[in-house]
């Protein structure tokens, strides 16, 4: 990914982390600080406007070339990023260039031209307005680069979708070979890990499908289950009506027998009654019979 942003600085060790974080965003500077912060930057060739560096990315090591000239910082990286307007690789660098302290110019026609006399020196500034240069970074690849992209993927042929480690990219393979290679790493990565997820998916699919399986059969077995505790319920039923029927009989045979006892006890009683005025009257004849006896002349002389 190559692009082009205007650019007040002088030196590539101008662009505080402040500058860098307005440019690029919060979430493309905190995971190059993160990178910075790891020492992922190897600085390979440093002066004041241009550096050549390496980042251990998540994915691969990637190549950066950053230039600052004529008021444009150019920044170039190998990685598939479509961060805006500069990756994460390249916060990384910057913020290692600017921590590393101020360097020295190697060649006179890299200086920036000086300021014109007079003129109040300022802050530098960086513009976000980038300027894509996809169209020119077809050009950059040459036959050296194309042979060994070839090579590269003629070898890579039998392991894509099958193996997450590709074979190792030649040192000397650069600009938008290497950033096709990137590309490639990365698609077959994603690729690997989707088939992943739709063998876990699947894995789960048959584990919820046996689930299920297992469910149905129990729920068929419950459902019998059902069926003969309905049966044995209504026979309780039945059973409890007969039992209701037998306590009304009951109750009925026991009110008949407290009316038969009671009519036994009244009976009695008078009984006791009439025995009493029957014994009463035995008495009264029998005194009335001894004083007829006693009123009878006697037979003897």
């Amino acid at each position: 990914m190559r692009n082009r942003i205007s650019c007040s600085a002088q030196d590539l060790g101008q662009l505080d982390p402040e500058m860098v974080h307005s440019v690029v965003g919060g979430q493309v500077f905190k995971i190059g600080n993160q990178y910075f912060s790891d020492q992922r930057v190897n600085i390979v060739e440093s002066n004041g406007t241009q550096v050549v560096a390496e980042v251990n990315g998540t994915y691969g090591v990637y190549a950066q070339t950053i230039k600052l000239r004529g008021g444009t910082l150019s920044t170039k990286c190998s990685c598939p990023s479509t961060e805006q307007p500069f990756c994460r690789h390249c916060v990384a660098v910057l913020l290692q260039q600017f921590h590393a302290g101020p360097s020295e110019v190697t060649s006179s026609k890299d200086a920036p031209s000086a300021s014109s006399s007079g003129t109040k020196e300022s802050k530098p500034s960086v513009e976000a307005s980038t300027v894509s240069e996809k169209s020119a970074a077809a050009v950059d690849l040459n036959f050296r680069e194309a042979t060994l992209f070839i090579d590269w993927i003629q070898q890579s042929i039998a392991l894509l979708g099958k193996k997450p480690t590709l074979p190792a990219v030649p040192d000397s393979l650069q600009g938008v070979a290497r950033e096709w290679v990137g590309v490639i790493d990365q698609l077959n990565h994603q690729f690997l890990v989707s088939e992943e997820d739709r063998t876990d998916a699947q894995r789960n699919l048959k584990s919820a499908e046996d689930l299920v399986d297992s469910l149905t059969q129990e729920l068929g077995t419950v459902k019998q289950e059902s069926g003969s505790a309905q049966q044995a319920c209504g026979r309780l039923e039945k059973r409890v009506k007969e039992l209701e029927e037998s306590l009304i009989n009951y109750t009925q045979v026991s009110e008949e027998r407290d009316r038969f006892v009671s009519k036994v006890s009244t009976m009695q009683s008078e009984l006791q009654s009439k025995g009493a005025e029957l014994e009463s009257v035995s008495m009264t004849l029998k005194s009335m019979s001894n004083a007829i006896r006693n009123l009878l002349p006697s037979d003897r002389p």
